[in-house]
């Protein structure tokens, strides 16, 4: 064991080599913490691997600070390095990182020329795993208590969404994955992506996120949606996608946002307030491409439709064309027939009353030749000249009538030909139709609606 050299008295003659410091400190620690082990809670600001030994550097930080209050050099060494990080990969599917709050066993060494360092021999990866729930925990239920956690869930997705402001890291194997598959789609869809740029991890991935976020916000008439997206792999932080502050941005963002962050352990605040959350970058891809596919089935089911019903119209009203020329050919034999029965039976009165009148004329006249036997020839050849006329005249007027109403007929004919519907559209004039019933008025349609416009040759389909 070293002799204490501060039992001696301390001159400018008799001064302290700095060993001798460093040994009495070395001293008063060992005295101190006896070489035995403690349980530490402590945060990791950073950590590297080096010959197989890991070095941390280890901080303590009050609540909602983001200056540490002390630092303090931690090592696992290389024989106990593989246990240590297994174990904690194993229980958190994380590796150890950066930000992460820690609770591990350690033995207090002080070594007089690297100073003073704690000893790392395990860690509990559920005390991480823990800290790490209560402070999700603590953001979900922050944002419940604002009313904004199912936000951005209740929007609706526009039917085509095309145009994406993508927040990732231009070098980020995620957003690399998510723009070959959205290239390289089967369908050939074409899509326009902004990328915005982010630190994706770390202390100030969350702000600089948010930040993008509002840039984006100033420009969201020319986006259909946000999607975040990043690489995968235990060793990477996901803390910051449970930073209350992104997920807030997220959840009351007025577009929907579509995350991929690239993990299956863990699911962070910020996917469960966004929009639709996909386990990798390319399922994020995959969801675009899936939307863009539905709303392309939609429109050729439609289309299809369309078209079915189109034939159906057209059957319809090609039979109800002709069942409404056959009612007018119908209508107008039936008025023919009246009309000529009218006629026989005008003529057959006609002929009635003249016979009747010759048969008086006869009678008048047989009688006048028996009461005026003693007149003169000269006024019997008189009355008989009248009579000659008179008969005459009889014998010709059957004849003008029945002239006079085959003419009326003829009329008819001609008024009831030119009302015929295939007439009327052959003259330039149609007939439009909405749902099969004739328009009438303006008031019939709406702005809209799909009108049939019925020509001498052909239909003409329109919309209002």
């Amino acid at each position: 064991m070293q002799s204490n050299p501060f039992a001696v008295p301390n001159t400018e003659e008799s001064f302290f080599r700095l060993s001798d410091i460093n040994i009495g400190i070395a001293n008063a620690i060992r005295q101190t913490f006896s070489e035995r082990s403690f349980w530490v809670v402590a945060e990791i600001s950073d950590l590297a691997v080096r010959k197989g030994h890991c070095y941390i550097s280890l901080v303590e930080k009050p609540a909602g600070a983001a200056a540490p209050t002390c630092e303090m050099k931690g090592i696992v060494w290389a024989s106990s390095w593989p246990f240590v990080s297994n174990k904690f990969n194993a229980a958190s599917g994380m590796d150890l990182s950066k930000g992460m709050v820690i609770l591990f066993r350690t033995v207090v060494r002080y070594d007089i020329k690297w100073g003073l360092s704690l000893v790392i021999s395990d860690i509990d990866p559920k005390y991480t795993i823990g800290q790490i729930q209560i402070e999700r925990d603590m953001a979900v239920a922050m944002l419940k208590s604002e009313g904004v956690y199912d936000n951005n869930r209740r929007l609706a997705m526009p039917v085509v969404a095309q145009r994406l402001a993508v927040i990732s890291a231009s070098d980020s194997r995620g957003y690399e994955d998510f723009m070959k598959k959205l290239e390289g789609n089967p369908y050939g869809y074409s899509f326009q992506c902004d990328l915005f740029q982010s630190l994706l991890q770390g202390d100030k991935a969350a702000g600089q996120m948010v930040e993008q976020l509002i840039s984006i916000f100033r420009r969201k008439d020319v986006f259909d949606a946000v999607v975040i997206v990043r690489g995968g792999g235990g060793s990477i932080d996901l803390n910051c996608f449970n930073d209350v502050r992104l997920a807030r941005a997220v959840a009351r963002f007025p577009l929907p946002v579509i995350t991929g962050i690239g993990h299956t352990a863990n699911r962070s605040v910020t996917d469960e307030v966004a929009f639709v959350d996909r386990i990798t970058p390319t399922d994020a891809a995959d969801f675009f491409v899936e939307h863009m596919l539905l709303f392309e089935n939609r429109v050729l089911d439609l289309l299809r439709s369309i078209s079915g019903l189109s034939e159906e119209f057209m059957v319809e009203e090609g039979a109800r064309l002709e069942d409404i020329a056959a009612r007018f050919q119908v209508g107008v034999t039936d008025l023919l027939d009246g009309e000529l029965g009218l006629l026989g039976d005008m003529v057959r009165s006609i002929r009635e009353h003249t016979n009747s009148m010759l048969s008086k004329a006869t009678f008048r006249l047989a009688k006048a030749s028996i009461n005026a036997g003693q007149l003169s020839k000269a006024r019997v050849a008189m009355e008989k000249s009248s009579l000659d006329r008179f008969e005459k005249a009889l014998r010709t007027y059957p004849n003008r009538i029945t002239t006079d109403q085959l003419k009326v007929v003829e009329g008819f004919e001609k008024s009831i030909a030119h009302l015929d519907p295939s007439n009327v559209l052959k003259r330039g004039f149609s007939i439009t139709i909405k749902n099969g019933k004739s328009i009438k008025s303006p008031a019939d349609v709406e702005q809209g609606d799909v009108i049939t416009t019925v020509l001498y040759e052909g239909k003409i389909e329109s919309r209002v």
